[in-house]
């Protein structure tokens, strides 16, 4: 059987690992672990089981198989998110859950609805670790407050999977939440551990164009000014004024905030080499996916219904009345998300003719032609430059400010062009 030796020269060393955590939430003997960015077997106890190996979607999703599984049907690589039942706008009458929220705070709605309807006992969510604010942990949410207390997204890389052998532990029927990579992890998992398929009671998917490593973490902390032991909170969407962004408040009431659209330019800087070969944007394998409605200003969350699960959970919200919502089609997000999808889904040929390790699909790509494959090749010079001592080197002398005030022009006037024609 292939144990974790296997896994760190096939998946780790070639730089397919997604981070997900899913090899270490099921590994019999608990000796696994995410150590120094990457996982070990930090118990010295691997008994070479193959269980690690068996669960990993770094190395290997096939796409046409899971398509086929869940929705009877092959893959498209044409559709650009998936198979789905309704795209809809939608957030929660509850203001403090609104507030609480990155966008709209749908996430939230939908686990604390789930769970005071008594659908479920607890729902998986990421939280700030308790004596590091700085950074963040998996844990199985029970009741609202706790549930409150995750909203909004963590841009940094977690292994949100190790919480499956919590999840065992419990017994409790659970919601997951995750983002795309995690959400074909978890697939793998419940595949191959019918107990744990029985307990996952919705899996939930947020929109992902890329993540970040904590170096960008580290590099925004040096850029307030504020020490790590300084921190009282650290939020990647704190809402500030009509936006939301990065923002630290020190426990002498400094703060430091910049706007999401102002750190954008972060992705082309700390971005893992495995985000650049993801091919699924939206969650295309989840019950419900949920991103920003953009275009709709602040408060409004996207909603993609995609299986009977994801619909029959939506219907009782709408039922409930305890949500406004109204439906809307793929052309409204791509209004505000046209560079990133076509990013990609678009342009993903360019960066697999190009890596010389890429996860396998069990699909082919289409060919990337004209301006677009230009685009691809010089986004993709980019991100390889930041990933050379160069880059790394360039990171630290680029005055912040500008990039900061380039990043939000380039990316914010995307939105406020948008926001602006629903004033016409």
């Amino acid at each position: 059987m292939k144990g974790l030796y296997e896994l760190k020269s096939e998946v780790i060393d070639r730089e397919l690992c997604t981070c997900c955590g899913t090899c270490i939430g099921v590994c019999p003997v608990d000796t696994l672990g995410f150590a120094d960015g990457e996982v070990k077997d930090v118990g010295g106890r691997c008994v070479q089981c193959g269980s690690c190996n068996a669960v990993c979607p770094g190395k290997a999703f096939p796409m046409d198989e899971w398509m086929e599984a869940l929705f009877q049907t092959g893959y498209d690589t044409g559709r650009l998110f998936g198979v789905y039942q309704g795209i809809y706008n939608a957030c929660p009458k509850d203001d403090k859950i609104r507030a609480a929220g990155s966008s709209g705070g749908m996430v939230t709605h939908i686990l604390t609805a789930l769970l005071e309807a008594g659908s479920i006992d607890g729902a998986v969510a990421v939280r700030e670790k308790q004596d590091e604010p700085y950074r963040f942990e998996s844990f199985i949410a029970v009741d609202r407050e706790q549930i409150l207390s995750a909203a909004q997204s963590k841009y940094v890389l977690i292994p949100v999977n190790q919480v499956i052998r919590k999840i065992r532990q419990s017994g409790k029927r659970i919601a997951y939440v995750g983002l795309p990579c995690q959400i074909h992890g978890m697939r793998k998992a419940m595949k191959q551990d019918a107990g744990l398929a029985g307990q996952i009671v919705v899996l939930i998917s947020l929109f992902c164009g890329f993540n970040m490593t904590e170096e960008a973490t580290e590099y925004l902390i040096a850029k307030s000014r504020i020490k790590k032991s300084e921190i009282e909170m650290l939020k990647y969407r704190q809402r500030k004024g009509d936006r939301t962004g990065f923002y630290i408040r020190g426990k002498q009431g400094k703060e430091f905030f910049v706007s999401k659209h102002g750190y954008t330019f972060m992705n082309l800087l700390f971005s893992p080499k495995r985000c650049w070969k993801c091919f699924d944007y939206s969650g295309e394998f989840a019950d419900i996916s949920v991103g920003d409605a953009w275009e709709k200003g602040a408060g409004f969350s996207r909603v993609i219904v995609r299986t009977q699960v994801g619909r029959g959970i939506f219907e009782m919200l709408t039922d409930r009345e305890t949500m406004y919502v109204e439906p809307c089609d793929e052309s409204a997000i791509m209004k505000t998300q046209k560079k990133v999808v076509s990013y990609k889904k678009g342009q993903i040929g360019i960066r697999k003719g190009r890596m010389k390790h890429f996860p396998e699909y069990g699909v082919e790509f289409a060919r990337c032609r004209g301006k677009h494959q230009i685009k691809g090749m010089v986004l993709y010079m980019i991100l390889c430059f930041f990933k050379s001592r160069a880059g790394k080197w360039a990171i630290q002398i680029l005055p912040f400010p500008i990039l900061t005030k380039v990043s939000e022009r380039l990316k914010g006037r995307e939105v406020t062009a948008v926001e602006n024609q629903q004033h016409i």
